[in-house]
């Protein structure tokens, strides 16, 4: 199965009525591996600040996460997955 069959078929999926708006994968580097038509572009700067978040848990949380220029409200960050 491709990246964009794994966004197209299961991540905008329909879960008891309600499904996602947009989604992608992207790689470490920044790289689109699949994306849903409506998922924004994204910049290289973006992509960095998510990648620190994931080395520094909690670092989007005060200035929000950045998605295609778009702000959006970070909760928590949690590092999952290492010891």
């Amino acid at each position: 199965m491709s990246w964009q069959a794994y966004v197209d078929d299961h991540l905008l999926c329909d879960i008891d009525g309600q499904r996602l708006a947009a989604a992608a994968i992207l790689g470490h580097d920044g790289a689109v591996w699949a994306q849903s038509d409506a998922f924004p572009q994204v910049k290289p700067e973006e992509i960095t600040a998510i990648m620190n978040d994931f080395n520094e848990p909690g670092s989007l949380a005060p200035t929000g996460l950045y998605l295609g220029g778009s702000k959006y409200m970070v909760i928590q960050g949690t590092r999952w997955g290492y010891n």
